[in-house]
């Protein structure tokens, strides 16, 4: 399985340029849609109460890096080091606009999710180097995938503006200004933005389709051997996804 993941180190993901602008701009619509069932008011509760934003940040920065880091040491003769300190890279990113969407679909607290997004991501500047050189460096000193972490704040606040501050905006106003049509449309805005969210995972997928399917090849290799491996009158010889008894 360790010399198996190894392969996954020569893939690149096809993501152009356009499929980045798609995403942005399907980003924002969702958002809108999300902005359509918040008040300026849920925003003002939750500063003045802010322990729950603390927890949520700390859970973020703090618990899941180092929770992370223990996956990757319990891992760690199953994994390669690229799979471990991508884990570690991940678990020192702050969370996405996405994680908005399902918060709103799931009838969670939408203004605290928002809020964590907005912050998390501007703390991002300082703690997603800092976590990742930090627990990266525990993981391995010498390793040439542990590289300093630069973040332009500029290019920072411009993506927190754009991607979430106008569209939440937006919508707000949008809601409080025009309360009706908010009622109307807010329910096919939801479904639209579960069409956007799912065809851009579609699309996605059939563009990486041979790098899924690889994945997923040696994901049924480790099942075979972890089944197989106790076993003393056979020897497994992985050709692809077959698995040939030799005695």
């Amino acid at each position: 399985m360790h010399d198996d993941l190894l392969l996954l180190d020569s893939l690149r993901l096809n993501f152009s340029q356009a499929s980045l602008h798609l995403m942005n701009i399907s980003i924002g619509f969702i958002m809108f849609g999300v902005a359509l069932g918040i008040k300026w008011e849920n925003f003002k509760s939750i500063f003045l109460n802010p322990r729950k934003i603390i927890v949520g940040l700390s859970s973020q920065f703090l618990a899941l890096p180092a929770v992370t880091f223990i996956a990757v040491w319990l891992l760690g003769s199953f994994i390669t080091p690229s799979v471990a300190f991508g884990m570690l890279l991940v678990a020192s990113c702050p969370g996405g606009n996405i994680s908005n969407f399902i918060s709103s679909v799931a009838r969670a607290n939408v203004a605290l999710s928002v809020s964590l997004t907005a912050m998390g991501t501007v703390l991002a500047v300082i703690f997603t180097p800092l976590n990742f050189a930090f627990w990266g460096g525990l993981y391995s000193t010498t390793s040439p995938l542990l590289r300093p972490i630069h973040i332009d704040p500029f290019e920072m606040f411009q993506t927190v503006t754009i991607l979430l501050g106008i569209p939440v905006a937006v919508g707000i106003i949008f809601s409080q200004k025009l309360p009706e049509i908010t009622r109307k449309i807010q329910k096919p805005i939801e479904k639209i933005s579960m069409l956007v969210f799912a065809a851009f995972v579609i699309l996605a997928f059939r563009n990486n389709y041979e790098y899924f399917i690889h994945v997923h090849q040696l994901d049924i290799n480790y099942c075979i051997y972890s089944q197989c491996n106790g076993s003393d009158d056979r020897l497994l010889v992985f050709e692809g996804i077959q698995a040939k008894p030799h005695r």
